[in-house]
């Protein structure tokens, strides 16, 4: 091999393996939380393994954690005194969407025993 597919490899792998460790980390009890704007998508996992979603206040606990997450890969800014825009407000609905639609089977799940 060449140097230049020598270093067009370690530099293909190198942007894999982040991707392949963050998925990898993922528990059954984790909820990724995914915004989209434009062309861009970010994500954060919301673990909620600590707290009984069979109860009223687990899930309404978890619910918080996933609402501040979808804010955060939306772009929210706390302390903003600048209104929503639409593109923020459709990346916060998708990903709350989204989200909850995850949650809710966890809950069902954990419900059912």
């Amino acid at each position: 091999m060449t140097r230049k597919t020598l270093a067009a490899l370690a530099a293909t792998m190198t942007l894999a393996l982040p991707t392949a460790n963050a998925f990898a980390g993922i528990s059954q009890m984790d909820v990724v939380v995914d915004g989209r704007t434009g062309a861009e998508t970010r994500s954060l996992t919301v673990s909620v393994a600590d707290l009984n979603l069979a109860s009223t206040h687990g899930a309404r606990l978890a619910d918080s954690r996933i609402t501040k997450a979808a804010k955060q890969v939306c772009g929210w800014m706390n302390g903003s005194i600048l209104p929503a825009t639409p593109e923020y407000r459709a990346c916060f609905g998708g990903a709350l969407d989204s989200a909850r639609a995850d949650l809710n089977t966890l809950i069902q799940a954990q419900r059912q025993g």
